[in-house]
This record gives structure tokens, sequence and C-alpha cells, in this order.
């Protein structure tokens, strides 16, 4: 049984005198436990798909389809009921962790708020347990780090405390917007570990948001590839990183740096990315695609089984790497 599931799920903003549309028609599933990448350049509408399953849409957004959370659906659900979501069984990790840490209250005051007020542990009880998930998360002498303040702590083990803030309320599922974009290689690698490990110790779901598609195959279990607010191609993570479907996923991999190859000029997908509103009719990425006939301007392709892949494309039979 998926643990969350959206299903045909759409969002579109009001703009002017009408509607642009950032998210359309995708459906995703996620299990209890399992690691799912959203793989996509940027405004590619991943983000606002994440932020959606916890009701963090702008203000008077128009969704439409369905995200179900544990069989109950969640779409449009608002006050109590979306505040024992957000405080118990999902949780958020942010892309800049200065952006979402009060500036002027105590890390200590940032870990320990949630236990108290949420889960009702005893201030010290609660203390003590922050202390413990700083250890957890590669941040050793936590009672002087519940001391610090953000501005007093670099941007990886800022990252660090954000992801501790996630754990103490144990949730069924994570939602991780690109917890690695503002770090250096080494700390990248050492806070994916810890979303890894803290995965695989508590049975907890993870959707990735990122657009690095490397890092996303090395963590995950399955990949979906998103573009112009749709899903384009989804695959378990070792089969798409080794035989993509879809011609946009085949370009993110071709434009990847490799240790095994030389390259003198890493090959590039043309044009630039577009949102779901700037989209033309038919397929959104004929116009970058190398593989576009007449029909890709015509027809917008639907989502099709094709050897255990999930794909978008009127072409993916024909088409191979």
């Amino acid at each position: 049984m998926s643990l969350i599931e959206l299903d045909g799920f759409g969002l579109a903003v009001p703009y002017e005198k009408g509607w642009r549309t950032l998210v359309e028609q995708v459906d995703l599933t996620i299990g209890q436990g399992e690691a799912v990448g959203l793989v996509g350049e940027s405004g590619s509408g991943k983000s606002m798909t994440a932020r959606a399953i916890i009701g963090l849409t702008p203000t008077k957004a128009r969704t439409t389809g369905r995200i179900v959370f544990d069989g109950e659906p969640v779409t449009g659900i608002s006050g109590r009921r979306l505040r024992e979501l957000r405080t118990r069984r999902i949780a958020m990790v942010f892309q800049d962790p200065r952006a979402h840490i009060n500036p002027v209250r105590s890390v200590g005051d940032f870990l320990t708020e949630a236990m108290i007020a949420n889960l009702g542990v005893a201030p010290r009880d609660a203390r003590l347990r922050a202390v413990r998930l700083l250890a957890d998360v590669g941040i050793p002498d936590g009672e002087r780090r519940l001391r610090q303040y953000p501005h007093e702590l670099s941007g990886g083990l800022l990252q660090r405390v954000m992801i501790a803030s996630v754990l103490a309320v144990e949730p069924d599922l994570i939602l991780a917007d690109e917890p690695t974009t503002a770090l250096d290689v080494t700390a990248q690698s050492e806070v994916m570990a810890i979303l890894e490990e803290a995965r695989r110790a508590r049975g907890t779901a993870l959707l990735l948001i990122t657009h690095d598609l490397e890092l996303a195959a090395a963590t995950c279990d399955r990949l979906a590839v998103m573009y112009a607010g749709r899903i384009v191609e989804t695959q378990p993570a070792e089969a798409l990183t080794e035989r993509p479907r879809h011609p946009y996923a085949a370009g993110l991999l071709r434009s990847r740096p490799s240790i095994d190859e030389i390259a003198h000029r890493l090959p590039v997908i043309p044009g630039r990315p577009v949102a779901a509103f700037e989209a033309e009719p038919g397929c959104a990425f004929a116009p970058r695609c190398e593989y576009a006939q007449p029909a890709c301007t015509r027809q917008t392709p639907a989502v099709r089984e094709v050897d255990g892949a999930a794909v978008a494309c009127l072409r993916v039979e024909e088409l191979t790497w």
C-alpha cells in the first residue's frame, strides 16, 4: 500500500485576469520506507509539488486531482488536521536553512519547541533528546551547540540542525527540498548519508527534490523526472541511469561529467527549460528535443508503461541510447 499518492495533481495560481499553471497531471506514489527522487531543472515544478503535500501553496492557488496520505485525502484540508500532519507525520527539510530558522532564537529553542508544544515532552527531556539528535546527525558537543544562534553555525552544520528538527518528531514521510544545494561536496555526502541512515533506521519514506540526477540515483529507490510541471519518466533508479527512456532524462544524464570519460565539451540540452504555463501545445520538451517530429508538437503524450518504465513520449518504442 502506498504511503502517499498523487493522482492527476495540478496547481495553478492567479495571474492578471487568468491562471498560470505550475504543476499539471502529476501521478506519483511513495511506499512506506521508500525513497523517491523527483528530478528536473529549475522551474519544472518539483518544489511546488512537494510543498503542496503539506499545504504550503501560494495564496488563492487552485488545485486539481488528489493527494492521499495513508489512505486519507489531504488536498485542500486546513486547520487542525493540517497542523497534525505537519507536526507529527510529514516533515520538510528546506533548501536554505537560514531562511527557515528564526535567527534571534537559539538552536536549542528551535529543536525543543516542537517536542514540547506538539509532542508533550517535558522541557528537560526535550533538551536531552535534542543533544542526542545532534549527535545522530554528526554534531558533537550538543550542549554548547544548543546555546548557539544560527549565525554562529556554518551552512553544513545548520542543515544538520534542520535535519535533527525533522527527526525529532519521527515523521512517516520526509520531504527534502534540495537539501544539499548550498553545501560543498563533502558536506553534501555527509548530509545525504544522515538522511539515508535515518530513513533505514526508522522506516521513514523520503521524497528527495533535486536537480542532480546522479545524486538522486545514488540515494533513492525510484526516480521521477519532471519537466514543465509534468512527470515525463518514472523508473527504478538503477534502470533509469542505465537505460533512460525519455529524451529529456537521457539528456540530463549525458550532460553530467564523468570520471570515466574525457570530454573537451560536455553535451548540453539546447534551449532553456520552460515552466508549465510557458509550454507550447503538444509535448513541452519538443522544442528542445532532437528526436521531435511534427506529431510531437500537436499531441500531448500520455504516460505509458514501456518495459517497466512509465514514460510520456510518443516515440519511446523507437528510441534507444
